[in-house]
């Protein structure tokens, strides 16, 4: 028997896609709407990106606030774009603008902002914007550029309050759109920004030196969860190029008197907007009583020894994983040669997990407690592609180049995206379409090209 050609598996995928599922994801999409602002990067060259990914042949608009920027996309067979973002539109400090960016489709979608420039990259991930929230307390790090807390207003008459870290507050009453951000020599983690509705929060560095005292910056920045999303146990390991201390953790409280446990030991008691940093040379369980934000972070080429640099990304807590992602890497002008996903999973899950279907073969690492932990390269991957387990686990990605990095997460419970979403909390199966699509979307990332060697 003759196999059917790819392409037309491909057509004919996508046309059961469009068919079954378009009319239901229309009436209960939860990520069909991403909000994203531009905090500024240190460099002024290179490329400012949206991708997005979902279901073949998604459509919609990418817009900005002041109607300048109107782009329709159109995610192909491939269930894939990428569109440039002026870079005109970073946001200056202490200055209401017009500047919010918005995503809106006809479908479920995920989504990341990349600010890529020379020797100063960082990617985050864009969270439903449906799960937004009105509370928020931010991870930054210091460095040769400014620290920075941004927010979007995603409806008429916000008002946002933001107040630093180390000390002074700024209350703002932005539309739909607007946007606000504080950019400070000093340090912002743990800064707490509030409204009266939903708001996107952004926080970073314009070009920060990681672990204090390394010699290179680079930009870094990352989409903050709302303190609704936040969890009590979390676990963290090294990602590849960081080494012999591993990676930079920082642990921020959420709400006074918070204890904080790493591998059971107390490290410390935290008041709200306090942190306490570690370095994670192996795998570690990091545990609170209250809720926590947990962000990791690359370090910089000097310490480590090889291509790599500053990147940051908030770490999903354990409650949030999901046990099926659809995600991609850089791509085109913005690739990065090197490019890596960190799995922290139960160990009794290792031999159920399918990269595009295939078994993955990198060897699992012991974490402690019955989980395990690996790097996988995934440089030769190009466009939206799939992992799946038969239970959930922990997704992050990151990309080295040199002097130059980005670090994101895969997804959450709290924004699963294209991502199969998770059970409704009563135990309720998902419609049968959202079912289907994510099935489709493994198929379809199953027969994405490969990039040329």
């Amino acid at each position: 028997m003759m196999k059917t050609p790819a392409s037309a598996r491909l057509s004919r995928l996508a046309a059961i896609l469009g068919a079954v599922c378009g009319g239901a994801l229309m009436s209960s999409a939860h990520a069909n709407e991403l909000y994203f602002q531009m905090n500024p990067n240190l460099s002024s060259a290179g490329v400012r990106e949206a991708f997005i990914f979902g279901a073949a042949n998604a459509t919609g608009t990418l817009t900005s606030t002041d109607g300048v920027v109107n782009t329709a996309f159109n995610l192909g067979a491939q269930g894939f774009s990428v569109l440039t973002v002026p870079q005109s539109y970073e946001l200056a400090s202490d200055t209401i603008q017009n500047n919010g960016f918005k995503i809106q489709s006809s479908s479920n979608v995920s989504g990341y902002f990349l600010n890529r420039a020379p020797q100063t990259t960082d990617m985050t991930y864009l969270i439903d914007g449906s799960k937004l929230g009105t509370s928020y307390v931010v991870a930054a790090y210091s460095g040769a550029g400014s620290e920075q807390v941004s927010a979007q207003a995603t409806q008429n008459n916000t008002t946002v309050t933001i107040n630093a870290a180390g000390g002074g507050s700024v209350t703002k009453v932005l539309n739909a759109g607007q946007t606000y951000m504080i950019s400070s020599g000093s340090a912002l983690t743990g800064s707490t920004v509030t409204a009266d509705k939903p708001i996107a929060v952004f926080s970073g560095n314009a070009c920060a030196n990681i672990p204090v005292g390394n010699t290179y910056c680079d930009h870094i920045v990352e989409q903050m969860p709302s303190i609704a999303q936040l969890s009590k146990t979390y676990y963290v390991a090294p990602t590849p190029r960081t080494g012999v201390n591993g990676d930079v953790v920082r642990i921020v409280a959420s709400a006074d008197a918070t204890q904080v446990k790493v591998d059971g030991v107390v490290l410390a008691t935290l008041n709200a907007g306090q942190f306490s940093e570690i370095r994670v040379p192996v795998g570690k369980t990091i545990t609170a009583d209250k809720p926590i934000l947990v962000a990791q972070y690359l370090i910089g080429q000097t310490e480590a020894n090889a291509n790599t640099d500053p990147a940051m990304t908030i770490v999903p807590g354990a409650d949030q994983w999901l046990k099926s992602y659809v995600f991609a890497t850089p791509s085109g002008t913005a690739d990065f040669p090197t490019d890596y996903i960190s799995l922290i999973l139960a160990t009794s899950d290792v031999a159920s997990l399918r990269l595009d279907g295939a078994a993955i073969a990198d060897p699992f690492t012991a974490l402690g407690g019955g989980f395990s932990f690996a790097n996988v390269d995934v440089s030769s991957k190009s466009g939206p592609f799939s992992i799946t387990a038969g239970n959930p686990f922990q997704l992050l990605l990151s990309g080295y180049d040199a002097y130059d990095t980005y670090f994101t997460y895969g997804g959450a419970v709290f924004s699963p995206g294209a991502s199969e979403p998770p059970p409704v909390p009563n135990g309720v199966p998902e419609p049968g379409s959202l079912a289907l699509l994510g099935l489709g979307l493994a198929a379809l990332a199953g027969l994405r090209r490969q990039k040329s060697a």
